[in-house]
């Protein structure tokens, strides 16, 4: 009885991966990329900074009622009465925000013009700024420098907005940083209650710090 055997096929391996495999090391190189800009999603970056405040300009102090940012977290409020329209600003009243934050997106605020007797209030969309405080974070580093966002509020109605880098350890200011991020935003007048501030407004006009506004 013969036998017949049926040739034996061999079949050459091949070094090509399923289209799934292949795709698995692309979409991974895309993820890490994502990942290492500033965009697709990422939460924002928190800096160390605190708030600067100035009013003014001398003659024209106001009381700040409310200063908030993003609609969420609050600055300080009170009595402001120089520095504002010089540049950089003049002031050593600073604010400690206890903990880095995201760079705000927007100021809110209310204050009362002693001169005037008006009330002005603002709810601002602030510029984007991340591309810039990353560069200013670079060149003037925490540990030489204090970085704050100035707020300018004054009694005309106007505000302005910046940015300080102020050397620690520097004999003097030459070194010092500033920016200006809104160079003037005009707030809008609203109702207010000018009565409550009428002993104040009469102890200002006693030192000659405003003129009488009756």
């Amino acid at each position: 009885m013969n036998t017949h055997l049926a040739p034996l096929t061999l079949q050459r391996p091949t070094s090509r991966q399923p289209r799934s495999m292949r795709t698995v090391p692309r979409l991974g190189l895309l993820l890490a990329l994502c990942l290492s800009m500033s965009g697709c999603g990422s939460e924002p970056r928190n800096y160390e900074f605190t708030i600067q405040t100035v009013g003014g300009p001398e003659g024209w102090p106001v009381w700040v009622e409310t200063l908030t940012f993003d609609h969420t977290w609050s600055g300080p409020n009170g009595d402001l009465n120089d520095g504002f329209g010089q540049y950089p600003p003049a002031s050593d009243s600073y604010y400690s925000l206890g903990a880095p934050l995201p760079a705000p997106q927007s100021m809110q605020a209310r204050w009362f013009s002693y001169r005037t007797q008006t009330f002005y209030e603002i709810d601002l969309a602030l510029p984007e700024t991340e591309e810039s405080l990353q560069q200013w974070y670079r060149e003037y580093p925490l540990s030489r420098y204090r970085h704050a966002m100035s707020i300018g509020i004054s009694g005309q109605g106007e505000v302005q907005i910046g940015w300080l880098a102020s050397c620690r350890t520097c004999p003097d200011r030459s070194e010092d940083f500033h920016s200006t991020i809104v160079s003037s935003a005009q707030g809008k007048e609203i109702e207010g209650e000018a009565l409550r501030y009428r002993t104040r407004t009469e102890a200002l006009i006693e030192k000659g710090a405003i003129p009488s506004p009756w």
